[in-house]
C-alpha cells in the first residue's frame, strides 16, 4: 500500500511539472510583444497638446516643455489610472496617486490641465512657477518634497519652468476634481498608492 501511494505521488508530482512546464511553453515571449505596444499611449499623449500650437516660437517653447515633463515622468502620478493601466484621455488629469504618511498627512495628485475648475486654470503663471521653484502652493502652503519633487524643478532654469507652463496650458482640459491635502494620516509608513481618487470615483 506504501509503495502505491508513493508510485501515485510520484507521478502526480510529474503531472504537476509536465503541466506548468506546458503552461510555461504556451505564454507569448514578451518579446512577440512590440516595445511601442507599452511606450506608444504615453508618447501619444505627450504629443497631443502641441498639434494646436501654430505660433513657432511658443512650440518650440512647449516642446521643451513636453520633453521636461516626460523625462520627469510627471504622468506617472498624475495621470488617473483606469481598469488596464494609465487613462490616457485623462492625462495629467490628477487623482493618479495617494500619498500617505502620519508625518506628512495625505495628499493626492493634482489635476495638472488647464481646467479653469479642477485644475491649473485659474492659476498664474507666477504661481504655477513657484510651485516647480519653492514647492510653495497658490494658499501658500509648503509642499513636502516626499510626495512632490519639486526640489528636482527648482534647479531648471526660468525658461524651462516657463516652458513646463507653457506646454501645460495647452493640455486638452479635463474637469476632475481632485480632494484637498489633509494634515491627518494614519499610516507610521510611507504608502503610495496607484489609482484614481477623483471625487467622482471617491462616491462610487
Amino acid at each position: 500500500m506504501k509503495k502505491f501511494l508513493k508510485w501515485t505521488a510520484i507521478v502526480a508530482g510529474c503531472l504537476v511539472v509536465i503541466g506548468f512546464l506546458a503552461f510555461l511553453y504556451f505564454i507569448p515571449p514578451l518579446t512577440m510583444i512590440p516595445q511601442t505596444a507599452f511606450t506608444q499611449p504615453l508618447a501619444q499623449a505627450l504629443e497631443a497638446p502641441l498639434k494646436s500650437i501654430k505660433d513657432p516660437a511658443e512650440k518650440i517653447l512647449a516642446e521643451r516643455g513636453k520633453m521636461i515633463v516626460g523625462r520627469s515622468a510627471c504622468s506617472d502620478c498624475h495621470t488617473p489610472q483606469g481598469s488596464q493601466g494609465p487613462n490616457y484621455n485623462e492625462f495629467l488629469a490628477g487623482g493618479g496617486m495617494k500619498d500617505e504618511f502620519k508625518l506628512y498627512g495625505s495628499v493626492i495628485s493634482r489635476n495638472l490641465t488647464p481646467d479653469k475648475e479642477t485644475g491649473i486654470g485659474a492659476r498664474t503663471d507666477a504661481e504655477i512657477i513657484r510651485v516647480l521653484r519653492s514647492g510653495v502652493s497658490h494658499d501658500g502652503r509648503v509642499m513636502t518634497p516626499v510626495y512632490m519633487p519639486w526640489f528636482d524643478f527648482s534647479n531648471l532654469t526660468d525658461e524651462d519652468k516657463y516652458a513646463v507652463v507653457v506646454y501645460l496650458r495647452h493640455v486638452k482640459p479635463v474637469r476632475h476634481k481632485i480632494p484637498e491635502y489633509s494634515s491627518h494620516s494614519d499610516f507610521e509608513i510611507l504608502s503610495e498608492t496607484a489609482g484614481d481618487y477623483a471625487e467622482h470615483q471617491r462616491a462610487h
